[in-house]
């Protein structure tokens, strides 16, 4: 059950996002145990804070997610692999640091075709976030 209200909490923290409801989404995203639940809550923290251009807030939320991300066993953290760094690129570019956002970018590119192919849904945000850094 804990993993069924996970995921469904984090596609409504997705999904808000999506329709730019971020103060919707930050609030929902508040989970503090430390397990892989909390990772993916706090990604969606983070990307929620990127859409109301807190980036600087966005940017240590998401450097938090990889600390803690780096504390779990591999085996729990492969699912999201290369979720962190769009995140973390994503508030550099905000930042105006888009030499930064792009050497995330191009590591989760790299790390998300090798984990998931050219078809996966984050491979795909990696090459339109790649695509928007290069255009600036």
């Amino acid at each position: 059950m804990p993993l069924i209200a996970t995921a469904a909490r984090n596609g409504r923290i997705y999904a808000l996002t999506a329709l730019g409801r971020h103060p919707e989404a930050e609030a929902l995203a508040a989970h503090r145990v430390l397990d892989r639940f909390t990772l993916v809550l706090r990604l969606g923290l983070a990307r929620s804070l990127n859409g109301q251009g807190r980036h600087e807030e966005a940017l240590a939320e998401a450097e938090g997610v990889g600390e803690l991300g780096r504390r779990l066993l591999q085996e729990q953290r492969r699912p999201e692999t290369g979720a962190v760094e769009p995140a973390m690129a994503t508030a550099l570019l905000g930042l105006g640091r888009a030499a930064e956002a792009r050497l995330l970018v191009v590591a989760a590119q790299d790390a998300c075709l090798a984990a998931f192919g050219p078809d996966h849904r984050r491979t795909a945000e990696a090459e339109a976030l790649l695509g928007r850094i290069d255009s600036v």
